[in-house]
Order: C-alpha cells, then sequence, then structure tokens
C-alpha cells in the first residue's frame, strides 16, 4: 500500500472518529435537565403571559426534589401547559418562604428537662396526647439548659395565595398551576407534586 493511500485511510478514521466525538458531545448537550427549564423569580408567579402554566418552587440539593426530577422533565418536554422553576435557593426568592422562625416561637413548647441523660416530662403534658396528634406532626428535641421541646412541624402556610405576596412556601417540591393568572392547585410534596404533572 502506497502512502497516498495510507494517508487517506488515516484521515478518514480519523475525520469518521473525530464526527462520531462530535455528534457524541452534542447529543449529551442538548439533553434537557431542571437547569435548561425557564426559570422566574417568586415575584413574578402570577405575572406569566399563558392561559395556564405550572410554576415548581425546587431548589439544589433537595432530595424530593431529585426524587421528581425524571416526572419534571417529562412534563416539560410533553405537557399540556408550560413549567416554570423558582429556584427558592436564591436571595431573590427568599421572602417567599414560610417562616418557620416565628412559627416555632408561636407553637413549640417546653414539655419537660433531661437529668442525668433522663427525660423528665412535665406532669401536666400528656406525652401520649402529643405523639397520638393527627392534626399536627410534633418531634421532641433537647434544647438549651437541658429543656425537652415538643416540636411543632406542621405549618399553617397559606394554600390558596392570590399574589405572590401571599406565598408561603413551607418546603421543597411545591408546585402551584395558575390559570387565567389565579391559583387553580396547590401541591406540596413529591407524590402531590407529580399527581399535578399527571404521573
Amino acid at each position: 500500500m502506497n502512502n497516498k493511500v495510507k494517508w487517506v485511510l488515516l484521515t478518514t478514521v480519523f475525520l469518521i472518529l473525530a464526527g462520531g466525538i462530535i455528534i457524541s458531545v452534542l447529543s449529551e448537550s442538548s439533553e434537557e435537565t431542571i437547569s435548561s427549564i425557564k426559570r422566574i423569580k417568586a415575584t413574578e408567579t402570577f405575572l406569566q403571559k399563558d392561559k395556564g402554566y405550572i410554576v415548581y418552587f425546587w431548589q439544589e440539593g433537595c432530595s424530593y426534589c431529585q426524587q421528581l426530577e425524571k416526572s419534571v422533565l417529562a412534563y416539560n418536554k410533553a405537557g399540556e401547559v408550560p413549567l416554570y422553576i423558582v429556584d427558592m435557593g436564591e436571595k431573590e426568592n427568599a421572602a417567599s418562604w414560610y417562616d418557620w422562625e416565628n412559627h416555632h416561637k408561636k407553637w413549640d413548647k417546653v414539655i419537660g428537662r433531661m437529668e442525668n441523660g433522663q427525660e423528665i416530662i412535665n406532669d401536666d403534658i400528656d406525652l401520649a396526647e402529643l405523639i397520638n396528634d393527627k392534626k399536627v406532626s410534633w418531634s421532641v428535641q433537647e434544647g438549651n439548659d437541658n429543656k425537652l421541646i415538643a416540636v411543632h412541624q406542621t405549618p399553617f402556610e397559606n394554600k390558596a395565595p392570590q399574589s405572590a405576596a401571599e406565598l408561603e412556601i413551607t418546603g421543597t417540591p411545591t408546585m402551584i398551576k395558575i390559570e387565567n393568572g389565579r391559583l387553580s392547585s396547590y401541591r406540596i410534596g413529591v407524590e402531590e407534586s407529580a399527581a399535578l404533572l399527571g404521573k
């Protein structure tokens, strides 16, 4: 085989390999991720021009959001209305979080103390009543000065906001559906949010 034929063959093989690599890189970069979905600010939640749309309140590192990711990406490709993301990890959206600090100040209560590694519950507290409460989720934690604190974990957020100023996002994932500029559905958690997406 002469040098000219070798050169043509090597060049052809190189071009085929290079083309394959380029196609592979381009197809990977065109794969949709959460980052490729249109982001809006929480203040823009009710201001989109679409007749109907879903706003997904999300944040990086949220394990529950990760469970929902495939459903969100599938919906974004083929859903019946547009989907927008509000990144609740951004400072510009911080005002839309539920005020958990004031919630705990108002609802948490001291129920006893720790003494020598033992929990001493106050006489006026029925621990079984707290544990079996159907309306409120409680946890017990040791606080300052060895106090035992019943921590009130059930928020009293506004589940029917009609403006961005009324948003009180208690956690992610949260999704709301807007139709004709008004709230039509409010969902919190993986299963409820997936149901809103029809999954």
